[in-house]
């Protein structure tokens, strides 16, 4: 019985299609960084201003974190129960939030000043409001009403009451400061005119589940509802005429945001995906997978980054490559300045190299350093990131050849190299290209080659730039195999004349002493000597046998 398995040889790989440039621009953002919160993250907004700070609603409190140091800036807790829903103002310096209380309180953004406290909800308000103009706020709540406040007296301009359910989302129009919007788990979406006299809807859609965020579009025209699994796009010229269904999640989506100067929509979801659509097609022109299910989102101002909230707590921020590449360059004259100061006072800042047989060795042990931190604590991608920075390129290559080769002996190297994308996999491939050929880098750098052209070699024709470097590097290779060649070819040469000025030098000796010590050699090796000798080209060493003939040595 045959119970070999046949090898599996995998069929030639098409090219790949070309990727539209909205891919290429979705993937410039950063592997996210994670940060821990106590509870489910409810909501997220980005503050409209520089630095655009992010407000992260959680638990009873809501927190300011900086979107490039990604810290905690502001701590907002002035809050019993729950809150819910904070948000900013359009200029950035007043801060919105519902809560468990019943209540709407208004913080000030710099001095964490409680201002207001807007109490005549009976249930929680999960989502609140700025309006563009005047002093007012909009609050909705679960007491299945709407309610338009007046900041400074802190009373109630309207209540509109006309959802059988609660109210969880809602929004209001930029363009138009007289219309709100607010969407209730009756499956109904309402548009309310703070002009009209009766409180009466303007218009009414019904969504077909249980409505959990709205957006308009910045013209007013263009109304998006999200519920379950499904997005729609209601004319609101039209009188709420249902103009699409977008249906790409397989669980309730739980957030809506634009994107690009509103030319793109954004959708999060329990299926733990956020998409992205055209706004002109409603098409997904890309899709980000997370850990766990999606509760909000945020995404800055000109897309620099994206925020997302889970439900075990966890906040992902994503930065674009382009910002985050700037934030390393002024990270790294920091260090420079930094150390500078540390030469100024005598202390050893980098470490000497040695070259051996392996590779290259670290021969004194620099503490302090940024990447040997990563390595504690098994950071190895942002250990290399670290010594992939210009400082190292282009001064201490050394340092990332004797980073590379940690990596090695601790069977990270695949783990450090994975999941580059864009400038990432393009700092790799310029360090290779530069410093391929140094005959001490040579052999950890061609494993590190290796290993790279296996694991994207899928990836080709995605970027034209790192197509670019792969093909300089494979350049590189051929030139340094030519460049081997020539050298052994050389060496096969040297060693032939070696051989010849052997032959000749030995020759010598034979002959002068076959001068001073007359010889008789059988009559065998004379023909053979006699053969040999007519022969122009043709030299011969004595053989064994002649060297083992008798010799009689002539007496005086």
């Amino acid at each position: 019985m045959e119970t070999f398995k046949k090898t599996y040889v995998a069929p030639f790989q098409k090219s790949s299609v070309p990727i539209s440039p909205d891919t290429l621009y979705w993937k410039k953002f950063t592997p996210p960084i994670l940060l821990k919160e106590v509870n489910l993250v409810d909501f997220i907004d980005v503050s409209p201003i520089e630095p655009h700070f992010v407000a992260v609603t959680c638990s009873s409190r809501v927190q300011l974190y900086h979107p490039i140091t990604r810290m905690i800036h502001k701590n907002y807790n002035r809050f019993k129960e729950a809150a819910y829903g904070a948000v900013f103002r359009n200029d950035g310096k007043l801060l919105l939030a519902g809560s468990d209380e019943c209540a709407v309180k208004l913080f000030e953004v710099t001095s964490k000043n409680l201002l207001r406290v807007f109490k005549g909800h009976q249930r929680a308000v999960h989502r609140c409001a700025f309006l563009p103009t005047d002093n007012q706020i909009v609050s909705f709540s679960d007491d299945k009403a709407v309610i338009q406040w007046d900041i400074p007296t802190e009373k109630i301009i309207h209540k509109y009451e006309g959802h059988s359910d609660y109210v969880r989302s809602g929004t209001v129009v930029d363009s138009n400061p007289n219309l709100i919007i607010s969407g209730s788990y009756d499956q109904t979406v309402k548009l309310w005119d703070k002009r009209a006299q009766d409180n009466k809807e303007m218009i009414s859609v019904n969504h077909g589940s249980p409505v959990e965020s709205v957006i308009m579009s910045p013209s007013g025209s263009l109304l998006f509802t999200a519920g379950l699994t499904e997005i729609r796009v209601w004319d609101c010229l039209a009188g709420g005429r249902l103009l699409s269904k977008i249906s790409q999640h397989h669980k309730t989506i739980t957030c809506l945001r634009f994107a690009t100067n509103c030319k793109r929509l954004l959708s999060a979801s329990l299926d733990r995906h956020v998409k992205v659509y055209d706004m002109s097609t409603f098409e997904v022109v890309h899709t980000y997978d997370y850990s766990s299910p999606i509760l909000s989102m945020g995404i800055t101002p000109n897309d620099k980054a994206l925020i997302v909230g889970m439900t075990d707590g966890i906040i992902a921020i994503s930065r674009k490559e382009e910002e985050s590449a700037q934030d390393e360059v002024s990270s790294e004259q920091i260090g420079q300045h930094e150390e500078s100061g540390r030469r100024r006072k005598g202390k050893k800042l980098y470490s000497d190299y040695a070259i051996t047989d392996s590779g290259v060795k670290e021969v004194e042990y620099s503490s302090g350093k940024r990447y040997d931190t990563y390595l504690r604590k098994f950071r190895y991608s942002k250990a290399l990131d670290e010594v992939l920075s210009d400082y190292y390129y282009n001064q201490h290559p050394a340092a990332t050849v004797a980073v590379i080769q940690e990596l090695i002996r601790r069977d990270g190297l695949k783990t450090a190299l994975a999941g580059r994308q864009g400038r990432q996999l393009i700092r790799v491939l310029r360090f290779l290209v530069k410093h391929l050929r140094r005959q001490r880098f040579m052999r950890v750098l061609l494993l590190v080659a290796h290993t790279l052209c296996d694991m994207y070699a899928k990836e080709v024709g995605q970027d034209a730039t790192v197509d670019q470097l792969f093909l300089r590097l494979c350049e590189e290779i051929d030139g340094e195999v030519l460049y081997m060649t020539e050298l052994l070819e050389l060496q096969g040469s040297l060693e032939m004349i070696v051989a010849g000025g052997d032959l000749v030098r030995d020759n010598g000796i034979h002959s002068l002493s076959s001068a001073s010590a007359p010889v008789i050699i059988s009559d065998s090796t004379a023909k053979t000597q006699q053969a040999s000798s007519t022969s122009p080209t043709t030299r011969l060493e004595p053989s064994k046998k002649a060297k083992e003939a008798v010799v009689v040595k002539l007496k005086s």
